[in-house]
């Protein structure tokens, strides 16, 4: 199939994928494509499944022309986008992470101030396009992170909430989500408490985002978290959740992002006809791993009930 470039690109098109049947027109400069999905699925073996169910699965990525190429809904960290010139635009809707993890893990603070980060959101949401949402700077409560900024639980959970108000004050039109954090069920309680304070309803959002839970030692146990959440009337992300907690707790979710695709790759050989070492950083094995995770929401699940939960 043929077609022609976006009206307000005016870069010069290319023609890609040498089995000249699935090729599309796309900008090298601006990363414009005119096609719905650039990827050449003779190259992959197989067509991605469009995903229309909850949890919508939204694929970890962090390389920013893969907005413009991959043809899924992707998780892509404000980290991978900051200081680019120019940005790709996105073929589909996509999710915007703050990087918060690894803000804190390397600063032990937030380095980038509120109004700063809505300006960045804002340009990504002008110029990339298609942003569905945007997460907050928040601040995670894993025990090593509480070790690494030197502050309590209840100071991190206040500055998350607080910086989620600044945000939707610097700009109300960007599509920010509260997150919810905490370590025990009685944190994340206490969390949504500070949101009902400050006159956020979260029953009301269209999506509430649940940190600190990609890292837990137990897969059943951050499913746990996630079902006795639910229970608020809450439309729940899970950040980076592992595959085998995504599976427990899949009916209590809105939807959810990963990127264990690439340290997955990292353990594993390349896929047959890859030259590259490995495939941490190909979008094929990263497709193709997202096809795993699908598999998984589409089977017949057992609900977590009654999960113990630390309180």
């Amino acid at each position: 199939m043929t077609s022609a470039l976006a009206s307000d690109c005016s870069c010069t098109p290319i023609t890609s994928y040498v089995c000249g049947h699935c090729w599309h027109d796309q900008c090298l400069d601006c990363g414009q494509c005119a096609g719905p999905g650039c990827t050449c699925h003779c190259l992959l073996g197989f067509e991605p499944r469009e995903q229309t169910e909850q949890p919508l699965f939204w694929l970890g990525a962090h390389h920013a022309r893969w907005l413009a190429t991959a043809g899924v809904r992707l998780c892509v960290s404000r980290r991978t986008l900051a200081g680019r010139r120019s940005l790709p635009r996105a073929a589909v809707p996509w999710l915007c992470d703050s990087g918060g993890f690894t803000e804190l893990s390397l600063h032990g603070t937030w380095t980038v101030p509120a109004d700063a980060y809505a300006a960045e959101v804002r340009r990504f949401a002008n110029k990339v396009g298609l942003m569905a949402h945007a997460a907050p700077q928040d601040w995670m409560c894993e025990p090593w992170m509480i070790a690494k900024t030197g502050l309590t639980v209840a100071e991190h959970q206040a500055r998350t909430v607080g910086n989620y108000l600044d945000l939707r004050a610097a700009d109300p039109g960007l599509p920010f989500m509260p997150v919810l954090q905490g370590w025990t069920l009685a944190d994340y309680e206490h969390c949504i408490s500070l949101y009902d304070k400050a006159g956020i309803d979260l029953a009301a959002q269209p999506l509430v985002g649940v940190g600190s839970v990609c890292r837990r030692q137990g897969s059943t146990e951050a499913a746990a978290l996630l079902t006795a959440l639910a229970g608020h009337g809450l439309s729940l992300h899970g950040f980076g959740l592992k595959i085998e907690g995504l599976a427990l707790a899949a009916d209590y979710l809105a939807s959810a992002d990963s990127l264990a695709w690439s340290r997955d790759a990292r353990w594993n050989p390349a896929m047959p006809g890859h030259e590259h070492a490995s495939c941490a950083n190909c979008q094929p094995y990263a497709l193709a791993w997202r096809e795993r995770v699908l598999d998984v929401l589409d089977r017949p699940r057992q609900l977590a009930l009654d999960l113990a939960v630390a309180a």
